[in-house]
């Protein structure tokens, strides 16, 4: 089962359904929690002109940061915190420091070059400008991507696939903003922005959709203080897994859960 998230933030849930989501320019959210594990995301407003909008300027938003939190090792004691930030890319998408971090406590930075990276359970497998971080039933894949017709704002920005293998979803029951879409088998469709026609001239047009009627709750209430923070109402992070999964989530179908750019912008 996977859920991918990209581009000026459209979210694809991974038992069907979409919304876009523009957060909040230098905002961190709750894009997923589950026992002992947490990714959270920054986004940052972006202003473009894409040629298929004549003489128009699109005031939108990126994902830049990545953050993904683990307790791992025998006792699930040692905090593995690992960020993969687009700030930190050059003109080619690519550099030697793209994704930091720390392991019990030992900080790292590493990127091309890099082919595998482990924290006890934890692996993060670093590619040009993309990484996978995998752990316990569950893949997170980030890909770098270099905005285009920028005016202002972040000059690359970052594509999301979240995987559940087996019967990690069942286990988990995640939350957050896209993780709750693993936690049953229904479909979710949420607020889109509505593009003007291709070809016109709007002159102007700034998204809002803050994936309203597909989540639970507000927007607002995934909102964290800081990359690593694990804690907001509806964390899974101190919870424990089940111990009798469900079995409609176990005989369930469904495609991966992302955040990717949309068709009719690329």
């Amino acid at each position: 089962i996977d859920s991918p998230v990209s581009g000026d933030p459209h979210v694809n849930f991974a038992h069907g359904g979409s919304a876009d989501f523009r957060g909040e320019d230098g905002g961190l959210f709750s894009f997923f929690t589950a026992p002992g594990l947490a990714l959270n995301v920054k986004t940052e407003d972006s202003t473009f002109t894409p040629p298929w909008w004549p003489n128009t300027t699109i005031d939108g938003s990126y994902i830049t940061e990545a953050h993904v939190v683990a307790k791992v090792g025998g006792a699930k004691r040692k905090w593995a915190n690992v960020s993969f930030l687009a700030s930190r890319l050059n003109q080619y998408n690519t550099a030697l420091d793209f994704i930091t971090g720390s392991c019990g406590g030992h900080a790292f930075s590493f990127g091309l070059g890099t082919k595998l990276r482990r924290c006890e359970e934890l692996s993060i497998k670093p590619r040009y400008s993309s990484a996978k971080f995998e752990v316990r039933g569950w893949t997170f894949s980030v890909g770098a991507n270099t905005v285009g017709w920028r005016v202002s704002g972040p000059k690359h920005f970052l594509d999301l696939n979240i995987h559940a293998a087996g019967d990690a979803a069942a286990r988990s029951l995640p939350h957050g903003i896209v993780g709750q879409s693993f936690s049953d088998s229904l479909p979710r469709n949420g607020k889109r922005d509505v593009s003007p026609p291709l070809g016109s001239h709007p002159g102007y047009f700034k998204t809002s959709a803050m994936a309203e009627g597909a989540i639970e709750g507000s927007a607002a209430m995934y909102k964290v203080a800081s990359p690593y923070e694990t804690r907001f109402p509806f964390s899974r992070f101190d919870s424990e897994e089940e111990v009798h999964p469900s079995k409609e989530l176990l005989l369930a179908e469904g495609g991966d859960a992302s955040a990717t750019e949309a068709a009719d912008e690329e």
